[in-house]
């Protein structure tokens, strides 16, 4: 076993020279601060045995393999900064690389089937041990970008307290620019969140149109269309209102959109196939709003697209509004965007805002997939519970706020540490 003494300015000129002079197989034994930088303490030519063991081959035949117990020999001292522990648990993580693909590449007539189990054991043990210090080395850095600057990093957990996704935090804080004071950390972000929020002028409810709510069940698709409905009577009359129902799988799903229609005082039409759908609209023409109530659908439906192309030639004068639930989780409305964005949407009407335990999650979807917001709802009172997005975008980031107050939700450093810090192997 070769050892040697390298002795530089900072850990980075050590690493890289210890890279240099000794290859990728170069083992820290120990590293510490001393006069004039960081002093660290390598070896090459590490003792096999333990492979060579696993392996079940004498010494003389078995095949070269990194020694996995060598991959930790980088934490027996302890640094002196948080930034020191960083590189030495860097060059660890390139250690464990090395070795999973030193063993995964061992010839296979080298081990006897006796030896396989032992292989696939230390596959495990230097797996587990890659994430542990993946883990490890996540929460230094977070500690670090902390130390260096509280007041971004308290940026952060403020917007992961009204449940803003990493990616659209960061899109946040970059965009906001440096915080200088405590009383920039929640004004200045919140106003570049709500211009960042998409919205559009949407203009069904005044120069008319034709207009199918689209989404999954129980997102209230039928509620909405009353609403909507009786805005435009308060304004317009009712004369050129027209409601169609193309649910033909919910049971009642007619009766309940005519029980608003009766109260608002409009016509409800059912139109249960495309061929029904296209007559009925051909019949309709005279009438300045049709709102068409589709059927609730799942985004993992396996015929949702075949559904939705069943529209056919009625897509090119139907004007398409995704709605969804602002009580729904992130993960279920992007899978959501991603299922319906096989007809060309119009916009989103976001409901349900007033049940919501955190509104970061579809504002985050809305901002990630650049769908703009129509429509805002956040009661079941009809008409006066939806609102044009266009100008309550402070209003919504305010309500996002108020959630907080609500649900105090905490925050845990070391998630914050997994979210707003990308540590792998593969990246150091």
């Amino acid at each position: 076993m070769k050892i040697k003494r390298f002795m530089d300015s900072d850990m980075r000129n050590v690493l890289r020279r210890v890279r240099e002079e000794q290859g990728p197989d170069a083992v820290i034994l120990s590293n510490r601060q001393v006069d004039g930088g960081i002093e660290v303490i390598t070896a090459v030519d590490y003792d096999e045995a333990l492979v060579q063991q696993a392996l079940g081959s004498p010494p003389e035949t078995a095949t070269a393999a990194p020694d996995a117990a060598g991959v930790t020999a980088g934490l027996i001292d302890d640094t002196a900064s948080g930034v020191a522990e960083i590189e030495v648990l860097s060059a660890d993580l390139t250690k464990i690389e090395d070795s999973q693909q030193a063993i995964e590449t061992l010839p296979v007539t080298t081990a006897s089937s006796t030896a396989e189990p032992a292989i696939a054991e230390m596959r495990s043990e230097i797996s587990s041990l890659r994430g542990l210090l993946e883990t490890q080395l996540s929460g230094l850095v977070w500690k670090d970008k902390a130390r260096r600057n509280p007041l971004q990093a308290q940026l952060l957990r403020n917007l992961s307290k009204i449940g803003l996704a990493p990616d659209i935090a960061n899109i946040i804080a970059n965009r906001t620019g440096p915080i200088d004071n405590d009383k920039s950390l929640w004004r200045e972000p919140l106003l570049t969140l709500a211009q960042t929020i998409p919205v559009t002028a949407d203009k069904l409810l005044q120069e008319g149109g034709i207009a199918a709510l689209i989404g999954p069940t129980g997102v209230g698709k039928t509620t909405t269309i009353a609403k909507m409905a009786a805005q435009y009577a308060m304004n317009f009359g009712t004369d050129d209102i027209a409601l169609i129902c193309a649910d033909a799988y919910r049971i009642g799903a007619k009766e309940h959109l005519t029980a608003f229609a009766n109260i608002i005082g409009v016509p409800v039409h059912a139109a249960s196939t495309n061929d029904e759908l296209t007559a009925l609209l051909a019949r309709l023409r005279s009438k300045k709003l049709v709102l068409i109530d589709t059927e609730g659908m799942s985004q993992r439906d396996r015929n949702l697209a075949s559904r939705l192309a069943a529209f056919g030639d009625n897509s090119e004068r139907v004007k398409f509004y995704l709605t969804l639930s602002a009580a729904s989780q992130e993960a279920g409305l992007d899978e959501t965007l991603r299922g319906f964005n096989k007809v060309p949407l119009a916009g989103a009407i976001v409901t349900k805002v007033d049940e919501a335990g955190q509104l970061g999650c579809v504002i985050s979807t809305m901002i990630r997939h650049n769908l703009p917001i129509a429509y805002l709802s956040d009661g079941q009172r009809v008409p006066d519970d939806l609102y044009p997005a266009e100008k309550k975008r402070l209003w919504l980031v305010n309500q996002a706020v108020e959630c907080i107050q609500a649900s105090e939700p905490q925050v845990n450093e070391r998630l914050m540490a997994e979210k707003y810090t990308e540590v792998s192997a593969a990246n150091v």
